[in-house]
């Protein structure tokens, strides 16, 4: 999508507090800030030999991300809510992540439940041992025009 608007500064700081950290025992929720802890997620990355790809579970998930999906998500698949025109897109960039453990910001337009499409950015960084740090805002209206767009770039 060219010409697409910066990252926003809630992720920009959640994603330069999660990359300075070595591994997961680094992470304290109150060196982060109250006002990006709702935006905040953790997935954990479950490695079965008999698979090619890991699954994803979510570990722990800010209240303002349960908010736009207007349900609970802590403990399920990240397969079970990452839907619409470019979900595997999403759900490959999480493996991605898991399995070459790059930093990634991605943005999508999705259709969340019944409400007009918007812009959904987020990063994800992974953190040793097992494990996927990242945050998720929900932005602007989107066109029509670009209800299919996606876009991943490494941080």
């Amino acid at each position: 999508m060219a010409g697409l608007a910066p990252m926003d500064m809630r992720l920009r700081q959640i994603a330069d507090h999660l990359m300075a950290l070595g591994d997961c025992a680094a992470f304290k929720p109150s060196s982060i800030g109250p006002q990006l802890l709702p935006h905040l997620f953790i997935l954990d990355i479950e490695r079965d030999a008999a698979k090619e790809t890991p699954s994803l579970r979510i570990r722990l998930v800010g209240t303002a991300i349960d908010e736009v999906f207007r349900r609970p998500l802590k403990g399920h698949a990240l397969e079970e809510y990452i839907h619409g025109p470019r979900g595997n897109d999403v759900i490959a960039s999480f493996h991605h992540c898991a399995n070459t453990h790059e930093p990634l910001w991605m943005r999508q337009v999705a259709h969340i439940r019944d409400r007009a499409p918007r812009f959904v950015e987020g990063v994800a960084i992974y953190l040793k041992p097992e494990r996927i740090y990242g945050g998720l805002v929900v932005g602007e209206y989107a066109d029509l025009s670009v209800a299919e767009s996606f876009e991943r770039i490494p941080l």
